[in-house]
């Protein structure tokens, strides 16, 4: 019994010392946040981008919030905030111009 405890207590020492010493010497940027440095265009800028867009059949990569960027056309406006977005034949997507960072002409 008094092995058992001592084996636990030489594993349990073991396992912390090499969390510390990875945490103290490492950086492997675990659960970081990479803030860009592109801020998001101003709600009236998007709409006047995203209305142009449509009208004339640009095509554009739009970055969203979550740094997502993707590559296509507004194809159909379904209000004033909200567009359906082609992104290739088979894929489409309703963008909703407050998730929107920001709006780039390809």
């Amino acid at each position: 019994m008094q092995a058992r405890q001592s084996y636990n207590r030489f594993t349990t020492n073991l396992i912390n010392n090499t969390t510390n010493f990875i945490n103290n010497n490492f950086d492997f940027n675990i659960d970081s946040t990479s803030n860009s440095q592109i801020k998001q265009m101003p709600l009236m800028q998007l709409e006047i981008f995203a209305e142009q867009s449509f009208h004339k059949k640009y095509s554009v990569v739009i970055t969203m919030l979550n740094e997502e960027q993707f590559h296509g056309k507004f194809i159909s406006q379904v209000n004033k905030n909200k567009y359906v977005f082609k992104m290739n034949s088979n894929l489409f997507g309703i963008i909703m111009l407050d998730q929107i960072k920001s709006i780039n002409l390809v």
